[in-house]
């Protein structure tokens, strides 16, 4: 998507600049890619996109692709979400009327109290060390380490809060307590076309057939520039940059590479070559289950499961209660989430991972699950991982690199969709 993202941009910014997009495989997309099958929408990376705040970026970007009649936006279920622990699942507050109800409420109160008296840090640190001095360790054992390894698949005793959670850290800096910073925040403006509470108050945004209809959408735009099957054998860096494809010398004024820091590694010198090896990526099994509508009683859009568990289930998700229209009228599709930054890929391919997520389920749902077919995928290097020092790591990136070289993807400058087309869009407009 960084790719696709930028080139589409470049493309409508720098009418005058001739450029090829070189593609490894036969598909581009990279970790974005949904099947339908039997109608029902498998989704194997990102399943929707916030459309509040700054993912309104992403749909401009949508409405000028001409997609805007296949969007499907999240059914308010989809605000539901659950942890599950201490053998039940509790439903994480959505509402300030749920907050007064909620189990969870005494410690939201403890975490409030300890925040307004919380000492400000000015340097980088983990995401552990900086929730427990606002809002306690149970705060943070319970919902950081969740958000965490359901949104990382990270370990929060070594990432970065100025890296992953940049506003904490901001709101931090403005007079130590996070909270009182919050009363007087006003959100950023951004450079795009601002939408209506009709749009932007739902929970996520996808397509009919899933997220794969806006890579079809980019790729059909850009077809006359996609160069498949390209494999990279050598690149050499002076006035120019000489790329080696397929065995044919081609000559660029500039490199943009999207690919991630360990592949790009292996063209640098060997300075930035260590600093891009350096930066660890998170295993992933990405497990998704057909099931009759009557298989699990579950209302919500999903449940995280803390790592005090000890599970290699990170999480569930009931796509089908998100987005109605990717299911039928008999059958839905869950996608279980395994693995993360505390498995290693020998460790997660040495496991029965389909078994595995069955007997969690069973023991979540107290039933045995009728699954009428699954499949899983087994990502080696899925999420990079910001750990602490990540911002230094990025700045030294960039004065290491090449002047006819710039760096781009989920490795630098944030994980989600809407960081990717932000920083896209951005680094194209001034190109």
């Amino acid at each position: 998507m960084a790719g696709l993202s930028f080139a589409y941009y470049l493309k409508k910014y720098n009418t005058n600049v001739d450029f090829v997009v070189l593609e490894k495989s036969t598909r581009v997309g990279g970790v974005v890619f949904s099947e339908k099958i039997n109608e029902l929408v498998f989704e194997w990376g990102p399943r929707g996109i916030r459309p509040k705040g700054r993912g309104q970026m992403v749909l401009e970007l949508v409405e000028e692709l001409g997609l805007w009649d296949e969007l499907v936006f999240a059914n308010d279920k989809a605000k539901k979400r659950y942890l599950y622990h201490d053998d039940k699942l509790q439903v994480l507050p959505h509402s300030f009327w749920s907050l007064l109800s909620s189990p969870y409420l005494k410690l939201f109160i403890k975490a409030i109290i300890k925040d307004f008296t919380a000492v400000k840090f000015d340097g980088d640190e983990t995401i552990s060390s900086f929730v427990d001095r606002h809002f306690g360790n149970e705060f943070r054992a319970l919902f950081f380490d969740s958000m965490v390894s359901g949104v990382w698949a990270g370990d929060i005793e070594k990432m970065s809060i100025s890296a992953t959670l940049p506003l904490l850290k901001e709101l931090e800096g403005r007079n130590g307590s996070i909270i009182k910073a919050l009363r007087t925040y006003k959100t950023k403006s951004f450079d795009s076309k601002k939408y209506g509470k009709e749009v932007s108050s739902k929970a996520l945004f996808s397509f009919k057939g899933g997220m794969q209809t806006l890579v079809n959408a980019l790729e059909n735009h850009l077809s006359d520039f996609i160069i498949y099957n390209a494999d990279i054998d050598a690149v050499h860096f002076s006035d120019k940059v000489e790329l080696v494809v397929n065995g044919e010398s081609q000559v660029f004024d500039e490199l943009v590479s999207t690919i991630p820091a360990y592949s790009i590694a292996a063209y640098t010198d060997s300075k930035l070559s260590a600093l891009l090896q350096s930066i660890h990526y998170a295993p992933i099994a990405v497990l998704n289950m057909k099931l009759s509508k009557t298989a699990i009683d579950f209302d919500g859009f999903g449940f995280l499961v803390p790592s005090s568990e000890n599970s290699v289930v990170l999480g569930m998700v009931a796509n089908s209660n998100t987005f109605p229209e990717h299911s039928t009228c008999d059958y839905v599709v869950n996608t279980v989430m395994m693995g993360g930054s505390r498995y290693s890929i020998e460790e997660l391919s040495g496991l029965n991972l389909k078994h595995e997520a069955g007997e969690f389920l069973k023991h979540v749902f107290n039933k045995e699950l009728d699954i009428e077919f699954q499949e899983i995928i087994l990502i080696d290097k899925s999420i990079p991982q910001y750990d602490v020092g990540h911002l230094d790591k990025v700045m030294q990136i960039e004065a290491l690199s090449p002047n006819n070289l710039t760096l781009l993807g989920s490795y630098m400058y944030g994980v989600s969709l809407i960081d990717i087309v932000i920083k896209s869009k951005q680094l194209a407009r001034n190109f």
